[in-house]
Protein backbone atom coordinates (compact mmCIF):
# COMPACT_ATOMS: atom_id res chain seq x y z
CA UNK A 1 0.00 0.00 0.00
CA UNK A 2 2.56 2.71 0.48
CA UNK A 3 5.66 2.62 -1.50
CA UNK A 4 7.61 4.66 1.12
CA UNK A 5 6.62 1.55 3.88
CA UNK A 6 8.53 -0.89 0.99
CA UNK A 7 11.89 -0.06 2.37
CA UNK A 8 11.71 -1.55 5.73
CA UNK A 9 8.67 -3.88 4.81
CA UNK A 10 11.72 -6.18 3.23
CA UNK A 11 13.26 -6.89 6.83
CA UNK A 12 9.89 -8.07 8.48
CA UNK A 13 10.69 -11.79 9.13
CA UNK A 14 8.37 -11.96 12.12
CA UNK A 15 4.78 -12.61 11.95
CA UNK A 16 3.87 -10.15 14.10
CA UNK A 17 5.55 -7.37 12.77
CA UNK A 18 3.69 -8.54 9.44
CA UNK A 19 0.44 -8.08 11.02
CA UNK A 20 1.12 -4.94 12.26
CA UNK A 21 1.96 -4.23 8.58
CA UNK A 22 -1.57 -5.36 7.66
CA UNK A 23 -3.53 -3.27 10.46
CA UNK A 24 -2.11 -0.62 8.73
CA UNK A 25 -3.02 -1.29 5.49
CA UNK A 26 -6.46 -1.95 6.36
CA UNK A 27 -6.12 1.13 8.46
CA UNK A 28 -5.02 3.06 5.37
CA UNK A 29 -6.61 1.09 2.24
CA UNK A 30 -9.18 3.63 1.28
CA UNK A 31 -7.40 6.68 3.15
CA UNK A 32 -4.04 6.82 0.46
CA UNK A 33 -4.22 8.78 -2.77
CA UNK A 34 -0.95 10.24 -4.68
CA UNK A 35 -0.67 11.80 -7.99
CA UNK A 36 2.65 13.33 -9.55
CA UNK A 37 3.13 15.52 -12.52
CA UNK A 38 6.65 16.95 -13.53
CA UNK A 39 6.75 19.00 -16.46
CA UNK A 40 10.36 19.34 -17.99
CA UNK A 41 11.05 22.45 -20.22
CA UNK A 42 13.71 22.91 -23.11
CA UNK A 43 16.92 22.36 -21.25
CA UNK A 44 15.39 20.18 -18.78
CA UNK A 45 14.50 22.49 -15.74
CA UNK A 46 10.75 22.97 -14.62
CA UNK A 47 8.34 22.58 -11.96
CA UNK A 48 6.90 19.45 -10.18
CA UNK A 49 3.42 19.45 -9.41
CA UNK A 50 2.22 16.85 -6.30
CA UNK A 51 -1.35 15.98 -4.89
CA UNK A 52 -1.90 13.68 -1.96
CA UNK A 53 -4.59 12.65 0.21
CA UNK A 54 -3.20 10.99 3.46
CA UNK A 55 -4.12 9.48 6.92
CA UNK A 56 -3.64 12.07 9.88
CA UNK A 57 -3.47 11.41 13.64
CA UNK A 58 -6.12 12.43 15.49
CA UNK A 59 -3.68 12.91 18.41
CA UNK A 60 -0.62 14.83 16.67
CA UNK A 61 -2.57 16.17 13.37
CA UNK A 62 0.18 14.88 11.65
CA UNK A 63 0.48 12.20 8.82
CA UNK A 64 0.51 8.80 9.65
CA UNK A 65 3.10 8.41 6.86
CA UNK A 66 6.23 10.01 7.59
CA UNK A 67 7.30 10.79 3.75
CA UNK A 68 4.19 12.21 3.02
CA UNK A 69 3.62 15.37 5.68
CA UNK A 70 1.31 18.14 5.55
CA UNK A 71 2.64 20.98 6.78
CA UNK A 72 4.76 23.51 4.24
CA UNK A 73 7.35 23.60 6.68
CA UNK A 74 7.95 19.74 6.78
CA UNK A 75 6.96 19.38 3.60
CA UNK A 76 10.44 21.46 2.73
CA UNK A 77 12.25 20.18 4.92
CA UNK A 78 11.76 16.61 3.67
CA UNK A 79 12.74 17.89 0.21
CA UNK A 80 15.34 19.37 1.51
CA UNK A 81 16.66 16.49 3.45
CA UNK A 82 20.20 14.90 2.21
CA UNK A 83 23.73 15.04 1.66
CA UNK A 84 23.30 18.27 -0.81
CA UNK A 85 21.07 20.88 0.30
CA UNK A 86 18.63 21.48 -2.92
CA UNK A 87 17.01 24.74 -1.08
CA UNK A 88 13.83 23.92 -2.34
CA UNK A 89 10.86 26.17 -1.56
CA UNK A 90 7.16 24.72 -2.53
CA UNK A 91 4.41 27.05 -4.29
CA UNK A 92 0.89 26.85 -4.43
CA UNK A 93 0.53 24.92 -1.38
CA UNK A 94 -3.05 24.06 0.54
CA UNK A 95 -4.30 21.70 2.54
CA UNK A 96 -7.77 20.53 3.23
CA UNK A 97 -8.90 18.66 6.65
CA UNK A 98 -11.23 15.65 5.51
CA UNK A 99 -13.11 14.15 8.38
CA UNK A 100 -14.99 10.75 7.47
CA UNK A 101 -17.91 9.82 8.69
CA UNK A 102 -17.94 7.49 11.40
CA UNK A 103 -20.94 5.58 10.48
CA UNK A 104 -19.16 4.19 7.31
CA UNK A 105 -18.30 0.74 8.67
CA UNK A 106 -16.08 -0.29 5.76
CA UNK A 107 -13.13 1.17 7.48
CA UNK A 108 -11.22 2.41 10.45
CA UNK A 109 -12.92 5.91 11.68
CA UNK A 110 -9.68 8.16 10.65
CA UNK A 111 -9.15 11.88 9.55
CA UNK A 112 -7.65 13.00 6.17
CA UNK A 113 -5.78 15.43 4.95
CA UNK A 114 -5.72 16.66 1.02
CA UNK A 115 -2.47 18.21 0.45
CA UNK A 116 -1.28 19.81 -3.23
CA UNK A 117 2.08 21.81 -3.62
CA UNK A 118 4.54 22.23 -6.50
CA UNK A 119 8.29 23.44 -6.85
CA UNK A 120 10.67 24.14 -9.08
CA UNK A 121 14.01 22.44 -10.63
CA UNK A 122 16.58 23.77 -12.55
CA UNK A 123 18.58 20.80 -13.24
CA UNK A 124 16.85 17.24 -13.47
CA UNK A 125 19.30 15.49 -11.21
CA UNK A 126 18.24 17.85 -8.62
CA UNK A 127 15.07 15.64 -8.46
CA UNK A 128 17.38 12.37 -6.94
CA UNK A 129 16.29 11.49 -3.78
CA UNK A 130 13.60 13.92 -3.60
CA UNK A 131 10.67 12.04 -5.48
CA UNK A 132 8.63 8.91 -4.09
CA UNK A 133 10.60 5.65 -4.57
CA UNK A 134 14.42 5.61 -5.48
CA UNK A 135 14.81 7.73 -8.84
CA UNK A 136 18.26 7.95 -10.48
CA UNK A 137 18.12 10.71 -13.07
CA UNK A 138 21.32 11.27 -16.12
CA UNK A 139 21.33 14.33 -18.62
CA UNK A 140 23.63 13.86 -21.56
CA UNK A 141 23.53 16.25 -24.01
CA UNK A 142 19.82 16.73 -25.47
CA UNK A 143 18.58 13.72 -23.19
CA UNK A 144 17.39 12.70 -20.08
CA UNK A 145 17.44 9.46 -19.00
CA UNK A 146 15.20 8.27 -15.82
CA UNK A 147 14.67 5.22 -13.76
CA UNK A 148 12.39 4.82 -10.94
CA UNK A 149 12.28 2.14 -8.31
CA UNK A 150 9.65 0.45 -6.41
CA UNK A 151 10.02 -1.95 -3.64
CA UNK A 152 7.81 -4.52 -2.55
CA UNK A 153 5.98 -4.44 0.88
CA UNK A 154 5.67 -7.87 1.73
CA UNK A 155 8.58 -10.72 1.45
CA UNK A 156 7.03 -13.35 -1.56
CA UNK A 157 5.42 -16.49 0.41
CA UNK A 158 6.78 -19.99 -0.02
CA UNK A 159 6.42 -23.73 0.61
CA UNK A 160 7.25 -22.69 4.77
CA UNK A 161 5.30 -20.14 5.00
CA UNK A 162 2.68 -20.22 8.03
CA UNK A 163 -1.26 -19.99 7.70
CA UNK A 164 -1.46 -17.13 9.41
CA UNK A 165 1.35 -15.06 6.57
CA UNK A 166 -0.94 -16.56 4.15
CA UNK A 167 -3.55 -14.94 5.51
CA UNK A 168 -2.30 -12.03 5.84
CA UNK A 169 -0.84 -12.44 1.78
CA UNK A 170 -4.14 -12.84 1.45
CA UNK A 171 -5.99 -9.68 2.79
CA UNK A 172 -3.19 -7.42 1.88
CA UNK A 173 -3.91 -8.05 -1.88
CA UNK A 174 -7.80 -7.85 -1.50
CA UNK A 175 -7.01 -3.94 0.36
CA UNK A 176 -5.21 -3.29 -1.95
CA UNK A 177 -7.85 -4.16 -4.65
CA UNK A 178 -7.83 -1.45 -8.00
CA UNK A 179 -5.70 0.97 -5.98
CA UNK A 180 -2.72 2.93 -7.60
CA UNK A 181 -0.09 5.90 -7.86
CA UNK A 182 -0.55 8.26 -10.98
CA UNK A 183 2.22 9.30 -12.62
CA UNK A 184 2.68 11.91 -15.08
CA UNK A 185 5.50 13.72 -17.82
CA UNK A 186 5.11 16.90 -19.59
CA UNK A 187 7.69 17.51 -21.97
CA UNK A 188 8.06 20.04 -25.07
CA UNK A 189 6.31 18.69 -27.95
CA UNK A 190 9.31 18.70 -30.31
CA UNK A 191 10.24 15.78 -28.42
CA UNK A 192 10.76 11.75 -28.24
CA UNK A 193 10.00 9.51 -25.41
CA UNK A 194 10.57 6.17 -25.11
CA UNK A 195 9.12 4.39 -21.68
CA UNK A 196 8.92 0.87 -20.54
CA UNK A 197 5.58 1.67 -19.36
CA UNK A 198 3.07 3.87 -19.48
CA UNK A 199 1.33 5.50 -22.60
CA UNK A 200 3.36 8.34 -24.33
CA UNK A 201 1.37 10.60 -26.30
CA UNK A 202 2.51 14.04 -27.77
CA UNK A 203 4.07 15.74 -25.28
CA UNK A 204 3.56 13.48 -21.99
CA UNK A 205 4.02 10.45 -20.80
CA UNK A 206 1.45 8.89 -18.37
CA UNK A 207 1.54 5.69 -16.02
CA UNK A 208 -0.46 4.36 -13.07
CA UNK A 209 1.48 1.98 -10.72
CA UNK A 210 -0.78 -0.84 -9.72
CA UNK A 211 -0.57 -0.69 -5.76
CA UNK A 212 -1.09 -4.54 -5.91
CA UNK A 213 2.28 -5.06 -7.88
CA UNK A 214 4.25 -4.19 -4.66
CA UNK A 215 2.19 -7.50 -3.13
CA UNK A 216 1.37 -9.79 -5.83
CA UNK A 217 5.28 -9.28 -8.16
CA UNK A 218 7.90 -9.62 -5.26
CA UNK A 219 11.40 -7.74 -5.75
CA UNK A 220 12.29 -4.45 -7.49
CA UNK A 221 9.26 -2.87 -9.97
CA UNK A 222 11.22 -0.36 -12.11
CA UNK A 223 10.22 2.45 -14.48
CA UNK A 224 12.05 3.64 -17.09
CA UNK A 225 11.76 6.57 -19.22
CA UNK A 226 13.66 8.55 -22.18
CA UNK A 227 12.93 11.82 -23.15
CA UNK A 228 15.34 13.42 -26.13
CA UNK A 229 14.51 17.60 -27.39
CA UNK A 230 15.09 18.16 -30.81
Amino acid sequence: MLVWLLNISNKLNNLNLKFILAISLMILSNCFEYEETIHFKKGFSGFVEVVYQVPVNPKTEKSFIKHLPISQEDIESRLNKGFFNKNFKIKDYSVELIEKNPDDGNNLYIKKAKVSFKYEFTEPSHLDGVLIGQSFIKKKNNSIYVKREFKSILKALDQNSSAGEKKIYAETQRLLGDGSIQFKVYFPISSECRSSKGEVNLGSLNYRFPLLDTVEKPGIKTWDYQITIF
